[in-house]
């Protein structure tokens, strides 16, 4: 009750709403400057009051601070306790049922019929707001949307980070396989090396031992002869004299005899009593070299071969031949006429100056038209060099030292062994790890860039 009468006395008789910048007139009453004003309108000497109908004779508007703060007041309050509960207007005190689009912000229905919200779109609060949770609640979904995207992005990755590691493992493995491969080589090499060194060890101590016990006997003949001389030298001139025309005879044949200095069995010790470098390794390769040709209906036109089919090398044009199913048409290439699907083989390459070849084995299964990819899924193990990068071509290719002149190829068909030497230096370059051949005939093969030329040996 205390409120309602408060309100009633807080709000202009005019608008019906709490005052708005209020303004005392003549008669003592209060109303809302912007009321007054428009009740006056045009009025020239004529000024009653809307509320008690007395006239004035002229317009005199007075401001009331003093209720202007305690409105200001009263605002405040009601907003404080529109928190908890149903939001009321602040000024005529009705529940916030609308929403003006124009301005933004919600109204009551008294708002609704006053000039400033007349014009204006308004519509239901509740429907407003559900809009608006629409609209909110789809942002929340493309959020959502986006955070789910980025969750699959960051597990691809972390996939693909995973699939990198593999990838990064089985190269490490394979790189072990390859050099306990090369140390078991090696380690026999170095058994056998060891084995000839000791060898000829024990044959220079014993020549040693020989000569010098021979000098030694000689040694102690010319000490015998020193002794004889020194008695005779001891002798009377005429006792002397009787045998000194054969003793000075016997000392010139000496004198002509030079004694040896050094022992000629030692200097003249050959040197192929000492192991070349690498020669176990040499030898082992060779107990499985095969003699091997080139296939010429393999060969591209543009690869020329030797008449005994043990050299090619780039051509200057393309060669007039037929184009038979075995005949490479794309990668300049050529096949080895000799295949084999068990046992050993060993064969050389020499290579010539060009930059870009490759030397190596493949399935007999492999295609020959178009172009070739160079890897052992493709089944082919080859060595390569394109410039200057000298390369096994695995997958992915590795690095190696400089290209050799002549290159070793090596192959354990039981064991699926595919190996790589350099015949110059009789040193490994390279070996792949195990593969299974399933049985299939595998092909020395050769691959020319321009200004190449090979030879096979033997």
């Amino acid at each position: 009750m205390a409120a309602q009468s408060f309100r009633d006395e807080a709000s202009c008789s005019v608008c019906r709403g709490l005052f708005r910048d209020p303004v005392s007139i003549h008669c003592g009453h209060n109303f809302c400057r912007a009321c007054i004003t428009r009740c006056w309108g045009g009025n020239r000497d004529n000024f009653p009051c809307p509320r008690c109908h007395e006239a004035a004779p002229e317009k005199k508007l007075r401001p009331n601070r003093e209720l202007a703060k305690i409105i200001e007041v009263a605002e405040r309050l009601s907003l404080r306790a529109a928190r908890g509960g149903d939001a009321r207007c602040p000024q005529h005190r009705e529940l916030l049922k609308l929403f003006c689009e124009d301005d933004q912000t919600l109204i009551c229905l008294v708002c609704r019929e006053t000039p400033a919200h007349r014009l204006h779109a308004v519509a239901p609060a509740e429907e407003a707001a559900e809009e608006r949770k629409e609209k909110l609640q789809a942002h929340v979904q493309v959020l959502k949307d986006r955070r789910e995207k980025l969750l699959g992005l960051k597990a691809a990755e972390e996939g693909k980070s995973h699939a990198f590691l593999e990838r990064v493992e089985t190269e490490r493995q394979k790189v072990t396989s390859q050099f306990k491969e090369l140390r078991r080589v090696l380690e026999g090499q170095e058994r056998l090396l060891l084995d000839r060194l000791a060898q000829l060890d024990r044959e220079i101590v014993k020549r040693k031992e020989e000569k010098v016990n021979g000098l030694l006997g000689d040694v102690s003949s010319i000490d015998e002869r020193i002794r004889e001389l020194e008695e005779k030298c001891r002798q009377p001139a005429c006792e002397f004299l009787q045998d000194s025309r054969s003793i000075l005879s016997r000392l010139e044949e000496d004198g002509a005899q030079k004694p040896a200095e050094t022992s000629p069995e030692l200097e003249d010790l050959p040197t192929s009593s000492f192991p070349p470098k690498n020669v176990a390794l040499k030898e082992m390769l060779m107990k499985f070299r095969a003699s091997l040709t080139l296939d010429p209906d393999t060969a591209h036109p543009r690869l020329v071969l030797s008449e005994d089919l043990k050299r090619v090398r780039f051509g200057d044009a393309r060669r007039h031949v037929p184009d038979n199913p075995e005949r490479f048409d794309s990668s300049r290439c050529v096949l080895g006429r000799e295949g084999f699907a068990g046992g050993r083989r060993y064969w050389e390459v020499a290579v010539g100056d060009g930059d870009a070849w490759a030397v190596g084995v493949a399935k007999a299964s492999l295609g020959r038209k178009g172009r070739l990819s160079v890897k052992p899924e493709a089944g082919i193990w080859a060595l390569g060099r394109c410039g200057s990068r000298y390369q096994a071509l695995a997958s992915p290719a590795v690095p190696l030292p400089a290209a050799p002149r002549k290159i070793g190829v090596f192959v354990d068909y039981d064991a699926g062994r595919v190996a790589f030497f350099d015949a110059g230096e009789e040193a490994p370059i390279f070996a792949y790890p195990p593969v299974d051949f399933e049985g299939e005939k595998i092909l020395p093969l050769l691959c020319l860039g321009r200004d190449c030329q090979f030879t096979l040996w033997p």
